[in-house]
């Protein structure tokens, strides 16, 4: 049985570009990123990354506003990155299926096994950006003071968001690569 497979409108290939972008910045810098208030023993690389992520973080918030808009009014994409119910639940059973058999599951909209793993992303993303949102406004004239002592319940629940988003990066990164082994028609996601 062959299923129906749509292509990403253009929008959202552009959206998926800036997130790859801004997720792995906002990923690697906080590895070595030092915040501005710790001062003493500290290289002013690391504050500058914190500077960075920060920003970035601020511009990740916009994007994935951006994305979560396209996803509350496209039916399509919603169904991909959520599916839970007839067909796209459907390609879930499929998929699971096709990867015991050492079978990949085809690329586009089409829900299944890497729309739901997609969806899962998106939201893990979504906890980090609006946590990382609230904490930029908790941290007063952007670093040169310790924020207020609430400041660390945002912080250690964006932290622990953190190993699922990096989690989730290696996956994608890992899935893709062997996608595009077998067939680079799915690099066409960078294709805006």
């Amino acid at each position: 049985m062959s299923e129906s497979v749509q292509d990403w409108p253009r929008s959202t290939r552009w959206i998926h570009v800036g997130f790859a972008l801004v997720v792995t910045f906002l990923l690697f810098s906080e590895l070595d990123m030092k915040a501005i208030w710790k001062k003493f023993g500290e290289l002013p690389f690391r504050h500058l990354l914190f500077h960075a992520h920060m920003w970035v973080g601020m511009f990740a918030t916009i994007i994935v506003i951006a994305f979560w808009t396209q996803v509350f009014y496209n039916k399509s994409i919603r169904s991909h990155l959520f599916p839970y119910s007839g067909e796209y639940l459907e390609n879930i059973c499929r998929d699971i299926k096709g990867l015991a058999d050492r079978r990949l599951p085809p690329s586009g909209m089409r829900g299944g096994l890497p729309g739901m793993i997609h969806g899962l992303g998106l939201l893990a993303v979504t906890g980090m950006a609006l946590l990382g949102f609230i904490m930029f406004f908790l941290i007063p004239n952007y670093g040169v003071a310790a924020p207020i002592s609430f400041y660390q319940i945002p912080k250690k629940l964006h932290d622990f968001l953190s190993s699922f988003v990096w989690l989730y990066w290696w996956g994608h990164i890992g899935m893709a690569t062997l996608h595009a082994a077998k067939s680079p028609a799915i690099l066409r996601i960078f294709r805006p």
